[in-house]
């Protein structure tokens, strides 16, 4: 790997508000080793030792440890310090690429949630995660080594797989809660499908776009690395395929309820659109019925009230009266025949 050289001028650098993190594992060591940034060239010179890298919200300050120490190509340089719209995986001679998309920890307790790019370099000897947030799968997969340097002896693959398996089972979690509020809203739509439901499906429709994006490309990245290549066989090695595959089916599940929750909030758009149509046509109806209703009753009143001196009745003492009785009993018979249709 890299230069000893390099050590004491990026020694000097100062942290960013997420700490930077190295675990070192010798063939002799019982327990991981928690190493500094000054000591990480000779680390990673080792081939017997196992190096864990955690860079919290790397900058342009990271750059020379990325191109010096790690020899990254200058295309993952740039990738790794940008923000990747979707996931993706990438082979490189020493090392593959991989970049995940993980929940932020919070969404629980928020009414939408956010996603965190976490990058992952695995090498032969090396695994070097990078991230913008605090992940849970991060932290519980460092916790594991620590406590368990067996799992981390199984190389660096292995400890790619405890990140992925945390990173996909936490997306559970979301379906269920995304899979009640598709409940509610469906009952909604049937007991009072008002104008505010329509802000709610269009919600429901991003979310679920938004994880489909990301779902479909991060569900294949965990498919090639748990089937394997020639180009990756020397690095990931054939010990980590079955845990991959695990994780692949995980997120497989979580890709195959949001294709089905993306069907039901299409459905229930048109159940929507077509309670609404259906409110419409009642309202309409009932307007057309008045109106029919009015329509004779005016045809009365217009007669009786033209200004013509001689008119049958126009002086008669119950005039008056009869008008109305002669209007009400046009608006009854109406109504029964409305009734009698079945159309009140």
């Amino acid at each position: 790997m890299g230069a000893n050289t390099y050590a004491p001028a990026y020694g000097e650098r100062t942290l960013h508000s997420m700490s930077t993190r190295i675990l070192v594992l010798g063939p002799d060591d019982s327990l991981p080793r928690e190493r500094t940034l000054e000591t990480l060239p000779a680390d990673l010179a080792d081939p017997n030792n196992i190096v864990w890298v955690d860079l919290g919200d790397p900058g342009e300050r990271e750059r020379k440890l990325l191109e010096e120490v790690f020899m990254l190509h200058p295309t993952s340089v740039e990738d790794l310090l940008a923000d990747a719209p979707t996931p993706k995986i990438e082979y490189f001679p020493a090392y593959v690429y991989v970049v995940w998309h993980a929940l932020l920890p919070g969404w629980e307790k928020e009414a939408d949630f956010q996603l965190c790019d976490l990058d992952l370099l695995v090498g032969k000897n090396f695994l070097l995660t990078s991230h913008g947030a605090d992940l849970p799968s991060v932290d519980h997969a460092w916790g594991v080594v620590l406590r368990k340097p067996d799992a981390m002896r199984k190389g660096p693959a292995y400890c790619a797989y405890l990140i992925a398996d945390v990173l996909t089972e936490r997306f559970l979690p979301l379906m269920e809660r995304l899979d009640r509020q598709i409940g509610q809203l469906e009952t909604a739509i049937m007991k009072d499908p008002g104008p505010h439901l329509l802000e709610t499906i269009f919600t429901l429709k991003d979310k679920l776009q938004r994880l489909r994006r990301m779902g479909v490309h991060q569900r294949d990245v965990l498919g090639r690395m748990s089937r394997g290549s020639d180009r990756d066989a020397e690095i990931l090695g054939e010990e980590a395929r079955p845990f991959f595959r695990d994780a692949y089916d995980n997120f497989v599940r979580v890709v195959d309820l949001n294709d089905g929750f993306r069907e039901v909030v299409n459905s229930s758009m048109d159940a929507y659109l077509s309670m609404q149509g259906h409110k419409l046509n009642e309202i309409m109806k009932v307007l057309t019925l008045i109106s029919t209703i009015m329509l004779p009753l005016t045809f009365i009143a217009g007669v009786y009230g033209m200004n013509f001196e001689v008119m049958p009745e126009l002086h008669w003492q119950y005039g008056y009266i009869t008008a109305i009785g002669v209007m009400l009993t046009t608006a009854a018979v109406f109504v029964w025949y409305f009734r009698r249709k079945g159309w009140l």
